[in-house]
């Protein structure tokens, strides 16, 4: 795990970073945030930093001044620099004295971080001190295989004393341990240390690999090789009932990159539908067939925390609380087994009624419907007839599964959608009153002033800024 420190005066500017770029999905842990140089220092010399993120303008000590303290006392730390992009000659000077990169603090937008902090990672990948680990690394090209020790949890970075034949443990990048062409004893002891690290919720720290058939590979591309399996393979490969995973590694490398070719719309789409809630089977191929895809853990999550927030808003009135989800999953096995609950969560929603699931199916795609035509003038009896119900049983069945009748719960998602474009838009109030499917301006803002308390016009001058 590389542990960073954040440098700045702007306490917002370090606790958005702080909260908004997914670390752990580049291995990186934010240690610690501090103001000014002083401090850091301080820090640094009371705590393991690996990775030093800092601005260029602050009071005290300015990060220049703070870089070259650095350089001398703490060679081995990387330095990334925050600025501003008319700092120029500030960041050639930052350049000179070993940083590795720079951001520049206006082109810090959300869909860049996974950019930045992918840069960054491979460069410190790059420059990663060699020389300080064990003299068994001039081996690796000569390897025929490697057990291989993968950290699962972000926070375990030092391998622990107590596991066997650690002096002969190579530690190949931060959470990555490995033995050169071990004995089939070797393997199976510290397969059965790995199972004794289990917690009590059967989760383990650590997954423990065999790649194979390493012959002709060079160190660089070994190295490359653990890395590139961590990024993307381990997540799905991992079996905690197994021992060990054998790997083919040089299939591993000549994979090509196709995770792009996947539609991230289709998957939303899919997923966002009723159906796989009260159909098991077809639950269960969408599940194999959202595996067999495999795309990167961290597009994967992002996928579905986009989809959860859709979830949330689609049965937040029947939700007894808001779905979650994990910033950081280390596997696929927990990736499904929190769609399996989730899914559960939402099912047993209906479990206090006596509905059949047919009927359970049909009202969640009428709430499915609702907020995909909300523009629409659907009544209840045209929702009825979409989902194949009579009028009064499906007004009834809605009521009572749901919560509140089909009219209300139309009108409380309706004006939950229009305040959001209130919020966010600068559309007119009649474009917004025909977009949540009132074509009449005024009859629409006297049911949104009886449902939030003011007009539109006060809401959105309320919510400015």
């Amino acid at each position: 795990m590389i542990r960073v420190l954040i440098v700045d005066d702007e306490k917002i500017v370090r606790k958005g970073l702080v909260s908004f770029m997914p670390w752990q999905e580049f291995g990186m842990t934010v240690v610690g945030d501090v103001s000014n140089g002083e401090d850091a220092l301080q820090f640094i010399a009371m705590n393991k930093v690996d990775l030093l993120l800092t601005d260029l303008s602050m009071p005290l000590m300015s990060g220049i001044e703070l870089m070259k303290e650095v350089r001398g006392k703490y060679p081995h730390i990387q330095v990334v620099v925050l600025t501003l992009h008319q700092e120029f000659e500030y960041i050639q000077e930052a350049l000179r004295l070993g940083a590795i990169d720079y951001i520049a603090k206006t082109q810090l937008e959300k869909e860049q971080f996974e950019d930045v902090l992918g840069r960054i990672a491979s460069l410190m990948a790059q420059k990663a001190p060699f020389n300080t680990v064990p003299i068994q690394q001039d081996k690796l090209a000569d390897a025929e295989e490697l057990l291989v020790l993968y950290a699962l949890n972000q926070q375990t970075d030092e391998l622990q004393a107590d596991i066997p034949l650690a002096e002969q443990a190579y530690e190949a990048d931060i959470g990555i341990w490995c033995w050169i062409d071990p004995e089939e004893q070797s393997m199976k002891r510290i397969a059965a240390w790995k199972e004794q690290t289990r917690t009590v919720d059967s989760r383990s720290d650590y997954a423990l690999v065999c790649l194979r058939y390493l012959h002709g590979l060079d160190r660089k591309s070994v190295l490359q090789l653990l890395r590139v399996y961590r990024k993307n393979d381990l997540f799905y490969d991992y079996d905690p009932s197994q021992p060990y995973q054998q790997v083919d590694g040089k299939e591993i490398l000549n994979k090509g990159k196709g995770e792009n070719a996947h539609d991230s719309n289709r998957i939303k789409e899919i997923w966002l539908s009723a159906e796989w809630l009260y159909d098991d089977g077809m639950f269960e191929n969408m599940v194999l067939d959202l595996k067999a895809k495999r795309l990167p853990p961290i597009r994967l999550t992002r996928i579905f925390f986009s989809i959860t927030d859709e979830w949330n808003r689609l049965y937040r009135q029947m939700l007894p609380s808001s779905i979650g989800i994990e910033d950081f999953m280390s596997s696929w096995i927990q990736f499904e087994h929190w769609l399996r609950e989730t899914r559960a969560m939402i099912k047993g929603v209906n479990a206090r009624t006596s509905y059949s699931e047919e009927i359970q199916n049909s009202i969640m795609k009428a709430v499915n419907l609702a907020q995909q035509m909300m523009s629409e003038p659907l009544t209840a009896s045209d929702m009825a007839e979409m989902v194949n119900m009579s009028s009064s049983y499906f007004s009834q069945c809605f009521k009572e599964i749901v919560g509140q009748t089909y009219t209300d719960y139309l009108r409380e998602i309706r004006m939950q959608r229009a305040r959001q474009y209130l919020r966010n838009t600068t559309k007119t109030i009649q474009w917004i009153a025909e977009q949540v499917g009132y074509n009449d301006e005024k009859y629409f803002s006297r049911l949104f002033r009886e449902q939030v308390g003011m007009l539109p016009s006060e809401y959105r001058q309320a919510n400015m800024g």
